[in-house]
């Protein structure tokens, strides 16, 4: 009916058409579907059926373009079964992929979950496999702690063992010398106890043989006094009573350590040494331990030898190596050449002179070459340490004057020796004025409280 209603030239080109459709169709080679596409999913299935219902469109499009593919009439034409010639059928062909597509719907969904399922145990066997290797690596680095943790504390163990030897040794040592002083005590007070009778037994004989009279008992009686007051100080520990006179008159460690920071230059031929060659630095009269202290932070060696037990002691607990003996004959049984240097603080106005001519020659026996000493002492130029604060200690012997100990230096034999005098009085002490008389006293009243003689090997 649509072709009646058009013009004679259309209804000639739609006939053109059809009878072109027609000859492409029978000349057409039939295409089967390979059993791979069979199982494909409704899509897939749905995309080949429109693409083969599109094809006679697509030849009668070339052929109409002039661009026709020669078909070859020679080669015989395949059969075409009944499924694809039912699918060949637009439409239905479409309806039935669709439909085919929903049936195989449940299969392929059944299929996807045993695949999903194999992918998730695969999944897992993976994870546990990662578990197991991630125990296996914890397990291993714990006994690798526990090893190396129990080889440091084997390591540590025989450290302590030396370290207690030695403390053990120290403290045998003191408990020895303590003994030792106990057993001179003991000697002491019975050598005067011995005196004490013999003194009372003289008067006694006298008293029969002359009758004495009440004079003379009281003599009596007053050189039993003397004799009680004698073995009473007997008892008197001397190196605790020192050890807190320094702790009240000293002064606190943090200063102490502050003043002697200044001699820390000097001892730089150890210091700019690599440590496992530089020389023991000696400390004569170590006292509290401030120098052997401020020696350890900056990493230079030093012990310290003292006669003070109390003082021993509180280096001991410390931390610090300290001897308790005679420092002159410390320092000569030393081999010649072995120490880097030998200081002494506040110690040598306590030596008688003989004694501080040998601590010049031990120590200068002991010192290597370039070696040096250090002593300091109050300074007796300032009028006011010299006749008042030099005698403020009950054990100092004499005040040192600064060119004798130079030459002391010198004359055993140290090529260099220089004094160094330190600490003056704070400006507040100064007398304010500027003339010749107050400048003059201000040097000799306010000046250097202490010095030192350094010399060099």
């Amino acid at each position: 009916m649509a072709i009646k209603n058009k013009s004679q030239p259309e209804a000639q080109q739609l006939a053109d058409k059809a009878s072109l459709i027609q000859r492409s169709r029978r000349n057409a080679v039939p295409q089967k579907l390979v059993p791979e596409q069979e199982n494909l999913p409704a899509d897939n299935a749905i995309e080949t059926i429109s693409l083969q219902e599109t094809m006679p469109e697509k030849h009668n499009a070339e052929e109409n373009n002039g661009l026709a593919v020669p078909v070859n009439s020679s080669q015989p034409a395949a059969p075409v079964g009944l499924r694809q010639k039912i699918r060949r059928i637009p439409g239905l062909g479409y309806a039935l992929a669709w439909c085919n597509a929903l049936l195989r719907l449940p299969r392929t969904r059944f299929q996807t979950e045993v695949d999903i399922a194999k992918l998730q145990s695969q999944i897992d066997e993976l994870n546990r496999q990662l578990v197991s290797q991630v125990h296996h690596h914890q397990e291993l680095k714990q006994r690798f702690a526990q090893f190396e943790s129990l080889k440091l504390q084997q390591r540590m163990d025989q450290f302590d063992a030396l370290d207690v030897g030695n403390r053990l040794m120290q403290f045998d040592r003191l408990h020895i010398a303590r003994q030792l002083r106990s057993v001179n005590l003991m000697m002491r007070a019975g050598l005067q106890t011995a005196s004490v009778q013999n003194t009372g037994a003289v008067p006694a004989i006298a008293v029969e043989v002359k009758d004495v009279n009440s004079s003379e008992m009281s003599d009596l009686t007053r050189v039993r006094k003397v004799a009680a007051a004698e073995l009473s100080a007997s008892d008197f520990d001397q190196d605790q009573f020192y050890l807190e006179f320094e702790a009240l008159f000293r002064g606190s460690r943090e200063d102490i350590k502050q003043r002697l920071q200044v001699y820390l230059p000097y001892l730089s031929h150890i210091s700019s040494q690599p440590k496992e060659e530089r020389k023991m630095v000696i400390d004569v009269g170590c006292g509290r331990g401030e120098w052997l202290d401020l020696l350890d932070e900056q990493g230079i060696p030093a012990m310290g030898v003292d006669m003070n037990i109390s003082m021993v002691n509180a280096c001991l607990d410390q931390g610090f190596l300290v001897r308790h003996a005679d420092a002159i004959a410390y320092l000569r049984e030393q081999p010649a050449g072995s120490i880097g240097a030998v200081t002494g603080f506040q110690i040598i106005e306590h030596l008688p002179f003989e004694q501080l001519i040998a601590l010049f020659d031990a120590a200068h026996h002991a010192l290597c070459p370039g070696g040096v000493i250090i002593f300091e002492t109050p300074n007796p130029e300032n009028l006011k340490v010299g006749s008042c604060n030099f005698y403020f200690d009950p054990t100092h012997l004499h005040p040192i004057v600064p060119q004798v100990a130079e030459f002391m230096a010198r004359q055993r034999g140290f090529s260099h020796a220089e004094i160094l005098r330190l600490h003056p009085y704070p400006d507040d002490h100064m007398l304010a004025g500027g003339s010749e008389v107050e400048a003059l006293l201000n040097k000799e009243l306010f000046g250097p409280q202490d010095y030192a003689v350094i010399g060099r090997k």
